[in-house]
């Protein structure tokens, strides 16, 4: 009894298939293969390496067990293998294990390579004089990859780690196969105007073959061209593409620009934090510091001016006590001397001489101050100090004169 049903009498099973390839294919004829080719998706897993070899027209899945390898090729280098062709039933997989790999020179995908990467630097598109700095705080960042990969979102993932404000934008392009680099060249020319802070052009890791799209001509000069400072984070660390050497900065993985196109926001708010905590303190302990001082030079510029005002006052006070005595000394002067004065002029009164016992003569109102000025018959008013008389000119006598 089998396991299927017998539909005809020529159907067979998976397992028979794959049983009558393995029996075939455990030929002798199979056994002790030289194959030349060229190696792509050289890696290890554990102890053993697996890669693929193949030339222009086919490819040969090979596996190198532990213990069995000889030398451990780069991508892309042109090899000659031994090794016995094994069919894998239950997977239904055909390899080549392979015993030894004697390296033959590069790979023709790699010499091409080369000698474009020659030519584009005989050019000065590699020069460093022409990279442009990557900003410090760039806002808009546009990222040039596939939208269904892995590594949008490692970078996204890296980017709102250290930053949540930074505005993250997809250009989602095919980055394998042909046509890829056409297309990626033709998304850089339209977004080159559209005011991004900076470009990350991405892609993870992969064969030599799996990356061409990164080492064509039309990609690298359209990098070349951008306005737009631009970082190329293509493959793994290890992986060097002509857009590495043509951008103005490379990251040796995707999730490394991530880190390279995001300030540490969250860094910079506990920085502010502290000089916000530093510089309060400092001016806190500026204040303090300065309003002691301040009350010690008010202190003593009050102690100063009390010193200062007080001498002053005292000889204020002692000026204007002398000018005090001094006006006082020259009233006391100037009251003798008027007291004196109206002594004198008192004693000049001829009220006073009057009273003495002399008399003042008027004649029609007017002194008379000579007997000669008064003739016979003449009125006369003649004031003593104690009353008035009137009287007529009986006679005049002139003293050695004779009045007429």
């Amino acid at each position: 009894m089998t396991d299927y049903p017998l539909i005809s009498e020529n159907t067979i099973s998976v397992s028979e298939v794959n049983a009558t390839i393995k029996a075939c294919v455990d030929a002798p004829i199979f056994k002790g293969l030289e194959v030349y080719g060229e190696v792509s998706g050289f890696k290890f897993s554990g102890p053993h390496a697996y890669f693929t070899l193949k030339d222009k027209y086919s490819q040969l899945s090979c596996v190198c067990f532990y213990g069995a390898k000889t030398y451990n090729p780069k991508d892309g280098e042109s090899v000659i293998v031994k090794g016995n062709l094994d069919y894998y039933m239950k997977g239904g997989r055909l390899s080549l294990q392979v015993s030894s790999i004697k390296p033959v020179g590069q790979g023709l995908l790699f010499l091409e390579f080369e000698r474009l990467k020659a030519k584009l630097e005989n050019e000065g598109l590699f020069d460093s004089a022409h990279k442009k700095a990557i900003p410090a705080f760039a806002r808009n960042v546009l990222v040039v990859t596939s939208k269904t990969g892995a590594v949008i979102r490692d970078i996204v993932t890296t980017v709102r780690r250290k930053n949540p404000i930074v505005n993250i934008v997809v250009r989602d392009v095919r980055v394998q196969g042909d046509g890829a680099a056409h297309e990626i060249a033709g998304v850089l020319a339209r977004v080159d105007a559209l005011g991004y802070d900076v470009i990350v052009i991405a892609r993870g890791g992969g064969s030599l073959e799996d990356l061409a799209p990164f080492y064509n001509e039309e990609l690298v000069r359209a990098v070349y061209n951008l306005k737009t400072p631009v970082i190329s984070a293509v493959g793994h660390e290890t992986d060097f593409s002509l857009c590495d050497f043509a951008a103005d900065m490379r990251a040796p993985t995707p999730t490394a620009a991530g880190e390279l196109v995001a300030y540490d926001y969250y860094g910079m708010v506990d920085g502010l934090k502290d000089d916000m905590r530093r510089l309060t303190s400092y001016v806190k302990r500026a204040y303090r510091n300065a309003s002691a001082k301040a009350r010690l030079t008010f202190g003593a510029f009050r102690g100063a001016a009390n010193t200062f005002y007080a001498g002053r006052i005292r000889r204020v006070e002692r000026a204007l006590h002398a000018a005090k005595t001094n006006i006082e000394r020259r009233f006391d002067g100037a009251s003798s001397r008027a007291e004196r004065a109206v002594d004198a002029l008192d004693r000049l009164s001829p009220l006073k001489t009057l009273k003495r016992g002399y008399f003042r003569l008027q004649s029609a109102k007017n002194t008379v101050n000579k007997v000669a000025d008064l003739n016979v018959g003449d009125v006369v008013t003649v004031t003593g100090g104690d009353g008035a008389i009137e009287a007529k000119v009986l006679d005049i006598k002139l003293f050695g004169e004779v009045k007429e």
